[in-house]
């Protein structure tokens, strides 16, 4: 136990979201004078745990507004001597670069830090903890990390900081964070594990069973009612997997999912006897961790997951609870140090209820990180010997080797049928007669519209390399089709997804090529708009229809050069593409986009109902935080 303290430490906590922080600081005798918290929500959280007797005492105040309004006079003189909190983390973390790079520093809420140091300048208390997501310090280059050293330095504080895992202190959950220590005065040397193979006490890392077997039916059944267009696949995950238990690459005899075709925590199924992968605070459908017995955890479960007390209370139906603590800082690993920071810092004390790090203490965390993923596909390895110990009738075929023909029809985008004959009448959607040809490894798709005056008609050809990465024996898919508008673009690859997945284990063309900001490059795309004129949409759906120039964000600069229009063209061209459904990003239908930068996620249209293009998000609301989340 901590050493006792006559007086508590005063300390004003920043962006403090559900309290994570303040719990492990409270544990460790700091007394939480203040919450400034933006989010409404996360308000009502800490002052359901205001209290006597509870992480913030009746007379903590929890103030509902910016930071960046804060009247830190206010506190002058109050006997403040500390400071904790992490500015919101979304600008310098893997989320940036799914929305079109890491913003950093450019982004308003990536200068949040601005606001702290201010705050810190007024107050001046003796320590301030910082925390943020461990990719900071090389987001950018690290500009934005040096900025900001730069920044707390010069109003006089001595920094120390580096990443922990919080499985290392003793959290069920691999869940690494930036922590800064800044201090007026000593010294500070973060404390050594308290767990796991780095940790000199002989505990080994605490597992998602140890945390939760008292919250368990042990009559409980495993279920297989998740539902939804990947659901079934759930209860076939060997624990400590994900989707990539389906994938070429791990050996899987039947391919469902390209390599790197979604990221890490799809279909992520917790292994009950290691820590769990980090909880995220806005998870998919799909998203883990799902709990062995494929479901989703509890309420109570994640609460232990993330080391938050069980009397914690966190207010919100079950997705607005996950959004907390998805969002918090491990309470346990706060509290580690908080009293480590107490105790080298304030106190001054010689002996430490947590040892510091010995000099040129190396983490090795990253090391074990590679070693569990070879465990892992050791286990995909055995799970999928003994489910395919003898080929099954149709091992290794894909797409039918005979020629293959048919009618279809849309109302909309998305009313479609399908018919083996032309129909007797005319019809008022858009009509295509759809053929297939299975040459070897090659396959050929004709695609040409019915019901359209042959003088309007243009060609437009698409050519798929690289699929024999996921589909076993299939190499290239080339379509040739022979539309009335530019924006039967979109149903050409309707035919295509449909051509790919129906004789396959994939169940989206998403699947087959890879997430945008996760794939490995295998699927290469081309596509060509064949007679008529070259007009700017006609360029557009050049450039962008080449997996060259997508999955990653471009300088308008660039765009406009290649396609050979001005500014206010290029937003016109964006619009009409993205009325195709092809996922253009700019700062203006994304406020999580660079200035000045485009994004288009894919080289085809958005096929799925479910996927929404229609939408402009201001940059400060809750839902670009849920974007980037």
């Amino acid at each position: 136990m901590p050493n006792a303290r006559k007086e508590p430490v005063k300390t004003l906590s920043l962006f403090s979201g559900a309290g994570g922080l303040d719990i492990g600081f409270h544990q460790a005798g700091y007394e939480i004078v203040a919450c400034i918290e933006i989010e409404p929500k996360y308000c009502k959280t800490l002052k359901a745990n205001r209290g006597e007797g509870k992480t913030f005492g009746p007379q903590s105040r929890i103030l509902h507004e910016d930071v960046r309004k804060f009247k830190a006079e206010d506190y002058i003189g109050q006997g403040i001597g500390c400071i904790i909190g992490g500015p919101p983390c979304q600008t310098f973390s893997a989320a940036g670069r799914r929305s079109g790079g890491v913003l950093g520093t450019s982004d308003a809420r990536g200068r949040l830090f601005k606001a702290y140091c201010s705050i810190l300048n007024v107050i001046q208390p003796r320590v301030f903890v910082f925390e943020n997501v461990y990719g900071l310090p090389s987001a950018n280059n690290g500009d934005p990390w040096r900025e900001i050293v730069r920044a707390f330095s010069a109003i006089g504080y001595r920094l120390a900081a580096d990443v922990l895992d919080a499985a290392d202190y003793g959290v069920p959950q691999h869940r690494e964070r930036l922590i800064m220590v800044g201090y007026k005065d000593g010294d500070f040397t973060f404390p050594a594990p308290t767990h796991g193979p780095d940790a000199h006490t002989g505990s080994g890392l605490v597992t998602v069973r140890q945390a939760i077997t008292d919250l368990q039916d042990p009559g409980e059944e495993f279920r297989d009612d998740l539902g939804g267009l990947y659901g079934h696949l759930l209860p076939a995950v060997p624990p400590g997997l994900n989707y990539a238990f389906f994938t070429r690459e791990m050996g899987h005899p039947e391919p469902i999912f390209a390599w790197r075709s979604k990221f890490h925590d799809f279909l992520y199924k917790a292994d009950p006897d290691y820590p769990c992968r980090t909880i995220k605070a806005k998870p998919g459908k799909f998203t883990g961790p799902f709990h062995w017995k494929n479901r989703h955890f509890t309420v109570d479960e994640l609460k232990r997951l993330q080391s938050f007390p069980d009397t914690y209370a966190i207010v919100g139906n079950y997705g607005k609870v996950l959004e907390q603590i998805g969002n918090s800082v491990p309470p346990l690993l706060a509290r580690v140090i908080a009293i480590s920071v107490r105790e080298q810092l304030i106190d001054g004390l010689t002996k430490f209820t947590y040892p510091a790090r010995a000099f040129g203490y190396q983490a090795t965390f990253r090391q074990r990180q590679r070693e569990r993923t070879k465990h892992f596909e050791a286990v995909a390895q055995q799970a999928i010997t003994e489910k395919f110990r003898q080929p099954g009738p149709n091992e290794g075929t894909t797409l039918a080797r005979h020629p293959a023909e048919w009618i279809v029809t849309y109302e909309g985008f998305f009313g479609k049928s399908i018919s083996a004959t032309k129909p007797e009448r005319e019809l008022a959607g858009a009509a295509f007669q759809v053929s297939i040809c299975h040459h070897r490894r090659e396959v050929g798709l004709s695609f040409d519209r019915i019901n359209a005056a042959r003088g309007k008609r243009r060609r437009i050809k698409i050519e798929m390399k690289g699929l024999h990465e996921g589909l076993t024996e299939v190499s290239t898919l080339t379509a040739n089709g022979r539309v009335s508008s530019l924006g039967d673009i979109f149903f050409l690859w309707d035919a295509i997804e449909d051509v790919l997945i129906d004789s396959s284990k994939f169940l989206t063309l998403i699947d087959i090529y890879g997430h945008y900001a996760n794939r490995g490059d295998t699927v290469v795309v081309n596509t060509d708009i064949i007679g008529g004129e070259a007009t700017p949409i006609v360029r557009a759906l050049r450039f962008f229809g080449d997996s060259i120039h997508c999955g990653k964000a471009l300088s308008r600069a660039v765009v406009k050069s290649a396609i050979t229009v001005a500014d206010a063209e290029l937003d016109v061209l964006v619009t009409e593409m993205r009325a195709m459904r092809f996922d253009i990003r700019t700062r203006e239908t994304h406020p999580t986009i660079a200035p000045g930068m485009v994004l288009c996620t894919y080289p085809f249209p958005l096929l799925s109902q479910k996927a929404h293009l229609k939408r402009r998000l201001k940059p400060d609301s809750e839902e670009v935080m849920s974007e980037l989340a």
